[in-house]
């Protein structure tokens, strides 16, 4: 369905099926557990551009990837110039194959500080942010955003031209406002109004939580491409199906499961120090422990693992029970 386009980068962004940057999520191991299922590119989780300005560790760690990842973006939030300005250079040297503009982020710690979708309220602020960075890199420029603030205050169906004009070759949507956080039905009308009104690349994102779910996400809104995010947490079959375009390539068999899950911890043992790796795992188990019966008692095992032993009893029980799920349903 969605074909890789070799030597380019950026179609394999707008024209295909993209792992969202999702904060704690998405970190370099499971970026590539999602590029072996099919997805044609990746963006790292929101990096604040002030602390790379700063030269901070903790934001430096999240620029972290591995060339199996490519094509990879780094996602920038902030709402300074300036800092984006010194934080395009240096992602520029790092072999970064795009730069994405977080204007969509509504949680209220980066809102508060005139960050993610604070710029939607402010989009001569916007236009700016995206100018400091396509001034200061040969990388193509992407802008992630929402709806707007909330229903009374869409984003003017200028946006897409003025970004455009500002140096961004494409625009990721989340078809959802502010105000509505990640309840309710994405807007898939309001979607399509950017789609209409946008000069470059729109790709559209909400929702996706199966093959159909995307397909139809698509189909509704005339988007160029499609970005998956909770949809693939737990479920990175997902781009196998849209990849393949058939629906029941995104259900894996329980050795499947238990084999992605091993490989991603393998993955992240690489780069994770051993005293952190079992607390940040916990939360990647419980994405893949569940819907089935026996996942809840699994789900509260699972929030205990503290060693290599408690994983792989982990795991045996969970193609076990994925086994009798199987059967159950056959």
């Amino acid at each position: 369905m969605f074909a890789f386009m070799e030597n380019n980068s950026l179609r394999e962004y707008t024209h295909g099926v993209v792992l969202a940057p999702m904060a704690g999520s998405t970190d370099s191991a499971f970026r590539r557990i999602c590029r072996r299922m099919g997805a044609t590119a990746v963006v790292t989780e929101m990096v604040a551009a002030a602390g790379l300005s700063r030269k901070s560790v903790k934001s430096h760690k999240l620029l972290r990837f591995h060339t199996e990842e490519k094509p990879i973006g780094v996602q920038l939030f902030g709402n300074r110039p300036g800092d984006f300005e010194g934080a395009a250079e240096m992602v520029s040297e790092m072999d970064f194959d795009f730069i994405d503009i977080n204007a969509g982020c509504p949680v209220k710690k980066v809102v508060n500080s005139g960050s993610g979708s604070a710029l939607l309220r402010n989009i001569p602020a916007l236009a700016a942010v995206v100018r400091a960075v396509s001034s200061h890199t040969s990388l193509p420029v992407t802008v992630k955003i929402r709806l707007g603030w909330s229903p009374a205050e869409p984003v003017p169906d200028s946006l897409p031209a003025i970004l455009a004009d500002e140096g961004a070759a494409a625009i990721a949507v989340h078809g959802r406002f502010r105000s509505d956080m990640f309840a309710g039905e994405v807007r898939k009308s309001e979607i399509e109004r950017i789609v209409q009104n946008s000069p470059v690349p729109v790709i559209a994102n909400g929702d996706s939580r199966s093959v159909s779910d995307a397909l139809d996400l698509m189909d509704a809104t005339g988007a160029s491409g499609l970005m998956i995010g909770r949809g693939a947490l737990g479920n990175p079959w997902i781009f196998r199906g849209l990849v393949t375009g058939k629906p029941e390539d995104a259900f894996p068999l329980p050795e499947e499961v238990v084999s992605v899950i091993r490989q991603q911890y393998e993955m992240m043992s690489e780069y994770i120090p051993v005293n952190h790796l079992y607390h940040i795992l916990r939360g990647q188990l419980l994405n893949y422990i569940r819907g089935f019966r026996g996942a809840a008692e699994l789900r509260g095992r699972a929030v205990g693992v503290d060693c290599r032993e408690d994983v792989s009893d982990i795991l045996s029980e969970l193609e076990e029970l994925l086994n009798t799920e199987r059967q159950r349903n056959l």
